[in-house]
This record gives structure tokens, sequence and C-alpha cells, in this order.
């Protein structure tokens, strides 16, 4: 179970590099727009149901059902959210930087779903997917396999991230950024759950349950800030509570054995 370095680094420092190149060419601005654009051609809803994926109950509702033959993965994105917490909130009140809403004039770019203005640097939903697909991808059960379900998280948590430019609430090196930290963060969860193994008895299994169930639960009343996909939201949050309560099952029979 030791960890893959080639696949803990190298997505990183891709991420990294298309941060930095972004940041001295001076075209964040620039880029969000031309992006931003181009995604406008697709359908709003599309954006919108990728971008509630990206948040943490959104993730955490994906992931639930995953317990059952693959608690390590949730595992590891739970011990890996105290940092990325750390990295993604702690980043954006101390450079607190302003979103296109707060910058851009309302006619120039495509706005889906609520109005945000303050704190863009890094981006949160981006942070959270990679810490999903780091997860997922360095702890894949069949290392002989990674390399192709690699490159397919890799991209889904590509799509969830840039959906945060499709919807107008983040710049470009806001999601670069988010996506390289949230990518190192995922990292260290799996190095962490390699040594503190809880996950392996049903009582680890039973605790990271019950917090997918209620964070699904929740899924239902909070606000996403995207109205229109609140029947995807609905759908959802019952993925979650499903795959919560099946393990939540799985571990009272495996208790009772």
């Amino acid at each position: 179970m030791s960890l893959p370095r080639a696949w803990a680094l190298v997505p990183a420092l891709v991420l990294g590099c298309l941060a930095a190149a972004v940041w001295a060419s001076g075209r964040n601005t620039a880029l969000f727009q031309g992006l931003n654009a181009a995604a406008s051609g697709l359908p709003a809803a599309l954006w919108a149901m990728l971008t509630v994926c990206g948040s943490v109950l959104g993730a955490i509702a994906l992931l639930a059902p995953t317990l059952k033959t693959q608690p390590r993965w949730l595992a590891s994105a739970f011990l890996a959210a105290p940092l990325a917490v750390l990295f993604s909130e702690g980043s954006k009140r101390y450079f607190d930087v302003l979103r296109p809403a707060g910058v851009l004039a309302a006619d120039s770019f495509n706005l889906i779903g609520q109005k945000l203005y303050v704190h863009a640097f890094p981006s949160g939903h981006s942070t959270t997917a990679f810490v999903a697909a780091a997860a997922i991808v360095l702890a894949w059960p069949q290392a002989g396999r990674r390399h192709r379900a690699g490159l397919l998280v890799i991209g889904i948590a590509g799509l969830v991230a840039f959906s945060r430019i499709a919807v107008g609430a983040h710049w470009p090196l806001d999601v670069l950024t988010g996506a390289t930290g949230g990518w190192l963060c995922g990292a260290w969860g799996v190095w962490l759950s390699a040594r503190l193994r809880f996950w392996e008895g049903p009582g680890g299994v039973r605790a990271m349950a019950t917090v997918a169930l209620a964070t699904s639960l929740a899924l239902l009343f909070v606000d996403a800030g995207q109205p229109d996909v609140r029947l995807f939201r609905i759908g959802l949050a019952a993925w979650g509570i499903g795959g919560a309560a099946a393990a939540l099952m799985q571990g009272r029979e495996d208790f009772q054995q």
C-alpha cells in the first residue's frame, strides 16, 4: 500500500506549472473571458450539475457508495480534509481576491447561479474535486490499471473544476491553484490512510458511513447556489444516502458475525 510517488507528484507538477504560466502571462482575465464564453455553448444545467458535484457535500455523496468495496477512498479524503480546508479557506482569506463578478461588468461574461464577489483564490470546489480524485487514483486497488483509471478520474475532476469558470465563479488561476493544492492534500490523505487503518474495520466504515449519511441528508436542504438543478441535487443526495445506508447495513452484519 505504498504511495505511488510518480502519480502523487506528476499531476500536481503539471497543474502547478499551468497555474504559474497563467500567472506569469498576465492573461488571467482574458483567459477567463475566453473559456467562459466557450463554455456557454453547452447547456447551463450541465455546468451547474458539475459544480454541485464539486461541493464538499456533493463529493461525499458521490463517494458514499464506494464505502462497501473501497472504504479507503473516502477515508483518504476525510484524512486530507483538515489540510485541504486550511489550504483553501486560509488562502481565500489571506489573499482576498475578488471574483469575476466583483471585477467585470455583468454583461461581459456568462453567470450561472449565485453571484459571488469575494474570496476567489483558490477555488474550493477545485480543491475538493482533486482531493477526491487523488484519493481514488492513488489508492486504486489494482496498480496495473491505475493508468487508465487515473486519466478518467482526473478528466472528470478537471471538468468539475472547469465548471467554476463556466458558471462565472472563478478565474483560471483560482481553479488551477485549487486543483494543485487539492491533489497534494489528497496524496497526503492517502499516505495517512496507509498508517491510520481505521477504514479496514467495520467500526471505521460505520463511522464514515454515518458522516456520509448526515452530509448527504444535508444536501437536500443546503442551498448549493444552483437553483436550476434542484432535482439533480435531490438525486445526488439520494445516491449518497443509499450508499451510506448500504455501508451501515454491511457494517452491522459484519459486527454481528
